[in-house]
């Protein structure tokens, strides 16, 4: 009896012991769960620094780890590390502290300038498209790959570095001292009249005047200072006589949703622009932000014609997709990329490592009468297909572009110098841009009827 009795004590215990286990296990608290995370997070980089057959770079372990954890979310959140964050704040300010130099994209050139940047110490104290930088303050480049070349040229502002230049078709190296300062990028790189390449003489015209004045605008970023940019831009134009106009968004990656309402103001004065869906405290779709047209900063109506492609994404979809909804605009080109989602950009200090930052989906958006078509993109209402030829060909004629704009030598007009002495380029032809400029003097010949 006793040995019956002794047995089932043991086994209550035993039974109470596994109660309350079970019970820590479902009463766990959010810091009894991040401590164990903790733990086994100090456990496996322990492993990795003490036993792996390579001796593992602590900071690398840490950015894959914080990058691996925000990869399992979506394709547009991400863990961004010093060196990223400086690029995503250069891309979405439109400002950068330094000289002002852009690399010549061939990697085969070594240590080339593309070009200095307007407005810029380059672009003042004397650097051209082409120039082989064979030192920096006195350190020479041979064997330094583009990355720390360009953490020496960079550095605080008001501080100078001292460039050892090879200008192009010389054999005699100059030094050249610049003073860091801030700088900003045009959101509105090109902003004209088309000429007759692309708009053909008004019919009986002994004058060769132009069958209407048709206007270009490119938007290459949306960033805070873009839509004051176009405004300007457009006010020029007008002034010129603008009677229709190609607004490119081509290549366009988007940028900061307010700068991408205002551009989208400046078109539509009244109605929907575009409305941004949050998540609400219980983790579902929650409140709805509407953003309204005003009309305070409205420009007259004219044609308006949209070019996007694959690479017009985001704040550029919110532009071309609110323009279309509305009936303000046509556009032409191809399928854009599709990113319908909205994300917020939090600091993440690392002390001396520098500052990091974690770019987080927080909303989703659609356009005024469409629904959220985030993976889906935007189908032109003309599409014009570019071969990747034709791809190259745009590329290359902006580069040049670009490149002759930038250049200190290059009065306004002047042919450019020929870059790292190759052959000018043949012509390009923008199929979706000559489209687009038909399109509009049909609608420009119907009105004045």
């Amino acid at each position: 009896m006793a040995s019956r009795t002794l047995a089932w004590l043991v086994l209550f215990g035993l039974l109470v012991a596994l109660a309350l286990r079970l019970h820590s296990c479902v009463r766990a608290t959010p810091e009894d769960t991040l401590a164990r995370e903790q733990a086994t997070y100090q456990r496996v980089r322990s492993l990795i620094l003490d036993r792996y057959i390579k001796e593992v770079d602590e900071r690398g372990l840490f950015y894959g780890a914080m990058e691996g954890m925000v990869s399992r979310l979506d394709k547009h959140s991400r863990f961004l590390p010093p060196e990223l964050y400086e690029r995503l704040k250069t891309d979405t300010t439109g400002q950068f502290e330094g000289v002002g130099i852009e690399w010549n994209p061939d990697e085969s050139l070594g240590l080339v300038v593309l070009t200095p940047l307007q407005g810029t110490p380059a672009f003042r104290g004397g650097v051209y498209p082409g120039d082989k930088i064979l030192a920096v303050d006195g350190v020479r480049t041979e064997g330094m790959n583009r990355e720390e070349c360009g953490r020496r040229i960079r550095g605080p502002v008001g501080t100078k570095v001292r460039l050892t230049l090879l200008h192009e078709g010389t054999s005699r190296p100059v030094d050249v001292t610049l003073e860091r300062s801030v700088n900003e990028i045009k959101s509105v790189p090109v902003a004209e009249m088309l000429g007759p390449d692309y708009v053909p003489p008004a019919a009986g015209s002994p004058a060769g005047e132009p069958a209407a004045k048709v206007g270009y605008v490119q938007v290459a970023h949306f960033q805070p200072k873009t839509a004051a940019d176009m405004d300007a831009a457009l006010a020029r134009l007008e002034k010129e006589g603008l009677q229709a106009l190609v607004l490119d968004l081509r290549q366009n990656p988007g940028g900061l949703l307010k700068a991408a309402e205002d551009v989208a103001e400046l078109f539509l004065k009244d109605g929907v622009i575009v409305s941004v869906i949050a998540r609400d405290t219980a983790g579902a779709e929650g409140p709805t932000r509407i953003t309204y047209a005003t009309g305070e900063k409205t420009h007259p109506f004219y044609p308006l014609a949209v070019l996007v492609d694959g690479e017009s994404a985001s704040a550029s979809e919110v532009v071309a997709g609110a323009l279309e909804d509305r009936g303000r605009a046509v556009l032409v080109g191809s399928k854009t990329y599709g990113k319908f989602s909205v994300q917020d950009v939090f600091e993440v200090p690392l002390n001396n490592w520098g500052e990091s930052a974690l770019k987080l989906t927080v909303a989703r958006y659609k356009t005024p009468t469409s629904p959220c078509i985030d993976g889906q993109g935007i189908v032109p209402d003309y599409v014009v297909q570019f071969a990747p030829e034709q791809q190259r060909g745009l590329l290359q004629s902006r580069l040049a572009r670009h490149v002759q704009d930038n250049d200190p030598r290059a009065a306004p007009g002047a042919q450019a110098p020929k870059a790292n002495g190759g052959e000018a380029p043949a012509p390009f032809v923008d199929l979706q841009l000559r489209k687009a400029v038909e399109v509009l003097l049909q609608q420009v010949k119907a009105a004045r009827k």
